[in-house]
């Protein structure tokens, strides 16, 4: 059980400890910066603002906004919208060490000691402790991922069972990236109770609670989507940065702007204006089929080992959205033009990062390849693919950090796991 009596060796407690130490002194770090919000931040206060205010269903009047960011970490802040920011930083840093906790739980699980090697993935892998101290929801997503890993680990009960599911809604009302990924849950689970003669009606919960939100949102707005987010980033990221990279920066500036300033949609309602943005966006994938694909797909690969140049960023200056080192990679800025900022130094963290991503993902890998994992795991590892691909061209530190607990676990296990045992398994 997670919380069964605590079998930590002393020797295990004193690390847990030191990454305690380790998320007190990026709080630190924090409050010396004073820079609590990222743009994305202040969409998820003023939607936790109308929470707060019980004006929320009352998004009609504002449905970009409030179809933008589901509402779970919003309900969050809507709790805390009048306190200083440095609260809440406190309580998400207290849960992002409570995720910790799981975390060390799940690989005592595997019944192997932890050593010096998770410190150092911790420590060199500062997005953990970054997001968890900025608003933003990242961590909360991290929370919900490491507790999902945990659930599946367990033996199958229905109660278990409704954890998952419900674990998977959360997902989705945080982050819209999960959503389409709950069609694959419905797939996964079904497969699993044929070839296991189980049942539960909790199997439909996630498929239920999304297609309600679809009609709810399109009785509201006349369009049926989970988020604006969707069509606005395929154009404004996606297919500029494919434009940037393919092609140039300035035709890539020239297709955006005659997009956004096209008589279809200026002027436009919410439900003409995302019509137009789909209709746009799935003509240019379809003329640029194979090389969009590879690009997406090169992309999304190239973002996992990403060292977070923007993350440590985050500590000296105020995010525009467009300074991060994508823009670079994406043919978006020169790459000289990094040279130009005074913050140059922080390269010289990026290169031991790197190096420990690199290294996680090969023994992730080598873990995963050498050893039999049950059928549930598998659910947590589709999941994982399913991300990273979905990320395509915008996937980077930040996006993966959610991630990074359960990737560190694989890494773990591949140092220390003995692999002349293929069926070893938990």
């Amino acid at each position: 059980m997670l919380f069964s009596k605590n079998d930590f060796t002393k020797r295990e407690k004193r690390l847990f400890l030191i990454i305690g130490v380790l998320y007190l002194l990026f709080f630190m770090a924090r409050m010396i910066s004073n820079i609590y919000f990222l743009t994305d931040s202040y969409e998820y206060f003023e939607v936790a603002k109308a929470i707060r205010d019980f004006t929320y269903f009352e998004s009609s009047n504002h449905p970009e906004l409030f179809t933008r960011r589901p509402f779970l970490y919003p309900l969050f802040l809507s709790f805390f919208v009048n306190f200083s920011p440095i609260f809440i930083v406190v309580i998400q840093t207290v849960l992002g060490l409570f995720n910790t906790f799981i975390l060390f739980k799940i690989i005592k699980q595997y019944q192997i000691q932890i050593n010096n090697s998770l410190l150092i993935f911790f420590l060199l892998t500062p997005s953990i402790f970054i997001y968890s101290q900025l608003i933003m929801s990242e961590w909360l997503v991290m929370l919900f991922l490491t507790i999902l890993f945990w659930l599946l680990l367990q033996k199958w009960t229905k109660n278990n069972f409704a954890y998952i599911q419900i674990i998977t809604v959360l997902l989705a009302f945080t982050k819209p990236i999960f959503y389409p990924f709950i069609y694959v849950n419905l797939i996964f689970f079904l497969v699993y109770m044929i070839k296991n003669k189980v049942f539960s009606f909790w199997l439909f919960l996630p498929i239920i609670c999304l297609q309600l939100y679809l009609n709810y949102n399109k009785n509201v707005t006349g369009y049926k989507h989970f988020s604006s987010i969707e069509n606005a980033n395929l154009i404004g990221y996606n297919l500029y940065y494919f434009k940037s990279s393919t092609q140039s920066k300035e035709k890539a500036e020239l297709w955006l702007n005659s997009v956004f300033n096209d008589k279809k949609y200026v002027g436009k309602s919410f439900k003409e204006q995302n019509i137009y943005l789909k209709q746009i966006a799935t003509n240019e994938i379809k003329k640029n089929f194979f090389q969009y694909s590879f690009y997406h797909f090169y992309t999304a690969i190239r973002g996992i080992v990403d060292p977070g140049r923007f993350d440590l960023m985050t500590f000296f200056e105020k995010e525009t959205g467009r300074q991060g080192f994508l823009e670079v990679l994406n043919s978006n800025k020169s790459i000289w033009s990094i040279f130009k900022n005074k913050y140059f130094f922080i390269y010289i963290f990026l290169l031991p990062i790197f190096l420990a991503n690199c290294i996680k993902w090969f023994y992730f890998l080598r873990y995963l390849f050498f050893n039999k994992s049950t059928f549930k795991v598998y659910y947590f590892i589709i999941l994982f693919g399913y991300y990273i691909l979905v990320s395509g061209p915008v996937n980077c530190s930040r996006y993966m950090m959610p991630f990074q607990g359960v990737l560190m676990v694989f890494a773990v296990l591949g140092m220390q796991f003995k692999f002349n045992n293929r069926n070893q398994k938990i």
